[in-house]
């Protein structure tokens, strides 16, 4: 249904490798679920041993993450790119205990996978979006804050 091959978009990406019906269940976003606390510290020692290397930890809620950095190409769900007309949704299934990758409308074989990544405001800059949609935000910012960006990035030109 899916491979992991280079995106225009950045690095690696998730394809269709055939049509996928809105509401399927694409893939799951495999890893080892972690506090909120033990997400932040990994996050901060990755990022001090290797600055320019991927961190592929999913925050889940405010209490908890699933850290996929070390899960490999048994994963792909890691690999999917952020975008602002995304494609599909993660979606936490408590009694599964798992991310699951759903798609939210038809899916064309061949078409990249993408997900909102949901970050907030805080340090936007830090994370410039090269998603190429009409609508690109310009960074990675969820889409209910996307109002409040634009008119802090209007702010700042001023």
């Amino acid at each position: 249904m899916i491979s992991v091959r280079q995106s225009p978009v950045h690095g690696n990406g998730v394809f269709a490798t055939e049509n996928i019906s809105a509401g399927t269940l694409v893939c799951v976003y495999g890893g080892e679920l972690i506090s909120s606390e033990e997400a932040e510290r990994r996050s901060e020692a990755r990022t001090k041993a290797a600055p320019d290397a991927p961190i592929y930890i999913f925050e889940i809620d405010e209490n908890f993450c699933i850290d996929a950095t070390n899960t490999g190409t048994e994963n792909p769900a890691r690999f999917i790119n952020h975008s602002c007309n995304e494609n599909c949704e993660a979606v936490w299934n408590a009694r599964e205990r798992r991310l699951e990758i759903r798609a939210l409308r038809e899916i064309l074989s061949g078409e990249e996978l993408s997900f909102d990544y949901g970050f907030g405001l805080v340090g936007f800059f830090e994370h410039p979006c090269r998603c190429g949609s009409a609508n690109c935000a310009g960074y990675i910012v969820a889409r209910p804050l996307r109002p409040a960006l634009f008119r802090k990035r209007a702010r700042m030109r001023n």
